[in-house]
């Protein structure tokens, strides 16, 4: 058994030392490359603080326009909803006028002289 573990411990070490000098290079990479990176963090930034403005100008310009449209289709929405509801009360709806109408034949003033 203790042989086990010691020869588990010299393969450990021994992949330890060949993973050495991969994170020896990797490390020397990211510090190689850490201006670049943030030349293009600091294009990104200016970049989307740029198109965001531009998009806040747009939202501002178009917004409106898009409030109105969308009251008009509610209105519209409302509209059609309401329609089939009051629909079945036009036949009443129709024989109230035609009883204003006599009515308003019936009762003609007379003329004054």
């Amino acid at each position: 058994m203790t042989a086990f573990i010691v020869l588990s411990v010299l393969a450990l070490l021994t992949v330890g030392a060949a993973a050495l000098p991969f994170i020896v290079i990797g490390a020397a990479i990211w510090l190689i490359l850490i201006p670049i990176r943030l030349l293009f963090r600091l294009a990104g930034v200016i970049l989307g603080m740029a198109l965001g403005l531009i998009g806040g100008v747009l939202g501002l310009i178009i917004g409106p326009i898009v409030a109105v449209i969308a009251a008009i289709v509610v209105i519209g929405a409302v509209l059609a909803a309401a329609l089939p509801l009051v629909a079945p009360l036009l036949p009443v709806a129709l024989l109230g006028l035609l009883v204003w109408a006599v009515y308003r034949l019936a009762k003609r003033p007379t003329p004054a002289f």
